[in-house]
């Protein structure tokens, strides 16, 4: 989206080794109209300089990777939209999304999305396995958006990656919290605290807005193979979150989460050595952010 006029949509793309997949979702989400696009760019990078040159983009830079946390909360806070749209770099739209979810949402209201992956990893109910191709080489792109096109409209209570939601109500959350990063058990955390805000929004799930994920692809599948890195992260993410709260989250993935038993829970803060001086061993100082409107 170009000009003064504010968006009514800022979309949140995290990257920062998936080039090939953001090829394929981001000329897709810069079709719509009522959009702007940050690409958070999660540690400078010359390839997706190169790639991102001069498409009506907004960039959010770090100069050395922090985690999807951290890059996510910085372009959030540099968003001009009314709603923040909260998605991954290896999710394609199909077309009529933003449609979709405008159409259900409210100053007090989440909407998720609903994904369709090729079954590359376990497929966690709500989203759906429909291997439309497992890489962006054999990505059956005109397939994919045939069949969403046929899908019945449904909405449910849930919440899941992509989600859109007002940016106020982001605020007042606080965003991500970036303990978590780069990523693994920040989720179930962020949707817990925006439950447990008063009121607590609605969550709803719509089979409308669909987004062909290439699952993990990004993060713990990158390069063919579980990473270990990732194994890592998600262990001392699943550890940060009980020494936050004292207990793991027993919602299942896509439910609203029961926050009943919570709100008794005042949450710890981050330890000294399990968090601080992970992130710091982990990812080093974090420098400075650069926010452009166009790649240079």
């Amino acid at each position: 989206m170009s000009g003064t006029a504010a968006p009514l949509i800022s979309v949140i793309i995290p990257t920062f080794r998936a080039l090939e997949y953001l090829r394929l979702s981001l000329p897709e989400f810069m079709k719509s109209p009522d959009c702007e696009v940050i690409v958070a760019l999660d540690g400078d990078n010359a390839a997706y300089r190169n790639y991102l040159r001069d498409l009506p983009v907004r960039i959010s830079a770090t100069q050395r990777r922090q985690g999807a946390c951290t890059a996510s909360n910085l372009a959030a806070a540099a968003a001009r939209g009314t709603y923040l749209f909260l998605c991954n770099d290896d999710m394609v739209p199909a077309p009529g999304w933003d449609h979709a979810m405008l159409g259900l949402a409210g100053e007090n209201r989440i909407v998720s999305g609903t994904c369709w992956e090729p079954g590359l990893i376990a497929v966690p109910p709500p989203h759906a396995t429909r291997d439309l191709g497992h890489d962006a080489s054999s990505f059956r792109r005109e397939e994919f958006f045939r069949a969403a096109r046929a899908e019945p409209a449904v909405s449910e209570p849930g919440i899941n990656y992509p989600f859109l939601i007002p940016k106020a109500l982001w605020d007042r959350a606080g965003g991500l919290d970036r303990r978590f990063n780069p990523g693994s058990a920040s989720d179930p955390d962020l949707f817990i605290r925006l439950r447990l805000l008063d009121p607590p929004p609605g969550m709803v799930r719509t089979t409308r807005a669909i987004f062909y994920h290439f699952a993990s692809r990004s993060s713990s599948f990158a390069g063919g193979s579980v990473s270990l890195t990732w194994k890592i992260h998600r262990r001392h993410g699943r550890y940060m979150f009980l020494r936050k709260w004292g207990r793991m989250w027993s919602h299942t993935f896509g439910e609203v989460p029961d926050i009943s038993a919570w709100r008794s829970i005042t949450p710890r803060q981050e330890p000294l050595i399990a968090g601080r001086l992970w992130r710091r061993i982990m990812f080093g100082r974090a420098g400075t952010q650069q926010v452009t409107e166009r790649a240079s």
